[in-house]
């Protein structure tokens, strides 16, 4: 009797114990999939419709603020101009946050692992490229939150939501309030 109560409670701890390391190593299989530019693999870790739907809304709210802070409120052709942008920038974000998006942004992406070495006044004077840190933790029971080491809210972050026990997926992008000012 004494054997089946170990057992259960070592099966129990290692149940809670991999259910919490689950989105450290979601977190690591998508930094591994970046870095080899594996987009198929990235792919399966994002939840594009809440990932789309996160986005658009941000980008919204921005181009609503930048609106009204230049046009004013009142202004008629702001409202037609924000409506106009807000049906492209929707058709944008469909196009760029979606498994195609994905594989064109990884595949062809301008950004080289060296980049950085070169041309870079941040980069050290070694030509070793700097390596970003950055603080991961749960935000909830099912939120799991990426920022910078330097960032506070204001610098952005990813959120990936729990889908089953062990599975994550990238489904909000925080966007940088200095980009989001733009």
């Amino acid at each position: 009797m004494k054997k089946i109560t170990i057992a259960v409670s070592v099966a129990v701890i290692a149940f809670a114990a991999s259910a919490y390391a689950s989105p450290y190593y979601a977190l690591h299989q998508i930094k591994t999939a970046l870095a080899e530019r594996n987009a198929e693999t990235l792919a399966t870790h994002v939840d594009f419709p809440a990932l789309r739907a996160s986005v658009k809304a941000q980008l919204e709210a921005s181009m609503a603020r930048s609106i009204e802070a230049t046009a004013g409120s009142g202004n008629p052709l702001a409202a037609l101009g924000q409506s106009i942008a807000g049906a492209m920038l929707g058709k944008m974000v469909d196009t760029m946050v979606s498994p195609a998006g994905v594989v064109a942004l990884v595949n062809k992406s301008a950004v080289s692992p060296q980049a950085g070495a070169e041309g870079d006044a941040d980069a050290p004077a070694d030509g070793a490229q700097k390596k970003a840190g950055y603080i991961a933790g749960y935000a909830g029971v099912n939120t799991f939150v990426v920022r910078t080491k330097e960032g506070s809210g204001q610098n952005g972050a990813l959120v990936l939501q729990r889908h089953g026990v062990w599975d994550w997926k990238l489904s909000s992008i925080e966007i940088a309030s200095a980009m989001a000012v733009r």
